[in-house]
């Protein structure tokens, strides 16, 4: 019986190589399904600024017409009925994960709002949309607050408000 002889490099890798491929492929496939997220990721912007991008057409020379904006209120139910932004959805932040399926889907634009500057509940909606795919996302610098200086209307109107 004769040893056998040690097999060559080139042979060597040749059995190698596939694997290694398919190895990198699982890798980089099991890296891009959860995408993380920090506070500079978040584009803040006035509610001037937001009512501009909801109100502009897109599509080439405006075809498509308007986007269809989700316009997010992730505070609580209380807060939501207390003051809003006209047309806003209610999706508390802790539901977010749970229903964003059935509530957020088929959207062009994603803002999300708080109730003022120092609130921190816009942020954490706006980072939690882009973790789950979303895009583009922005969140109102100042929130209500915001809304309401820059002259905006609120539903419902505050007691003793003029409306038209």
């Amino acid at each position: 019986m004769r040893p056998q002889e040690p097999r060559s490099i080139a042979a060597r890798a040749s059995t190698l190589l596939p694997a290694l491929l398919l190895a990198f492929v699982v890798l980089v496939s099991g890296v891009g399904c959860n995408r993380t997220t920090s506070d500079r990721s978040i584009v803040y912007k006035r509610p001037a600024e937001l009512m501009e991008l909801a109100n502009t057409p897109t599509g080439a020379f405006g075809s498509k017409g308007p986007p269809k904006v989700l316009w997010l209120d992730p505070r609580t139910p209380a807060e939501f009925a207390a003051g809003r932004v006209p047309q806003a959805t209610n999706i508390p932040f802790p539901d977010i994960e749970r229903t964003h399926e059935a509530t957020c889907r088929g959207f062009d634009l994603y803002i999300v709002y708080d109730t003022d500057y120092d609130d921190v509940m816009a942020k954490a909606a706006a980072k939690r949309l882009i973790e789950l795919g979303y895009e583009p996302v922005y969140a109102m610098l100042g929130g209500l607050r915001a809304w309401r200086t820059d002259g905006f209307s609120v539903d419902p109107p505050a007691a003793g408000a003029k409306t038209e």
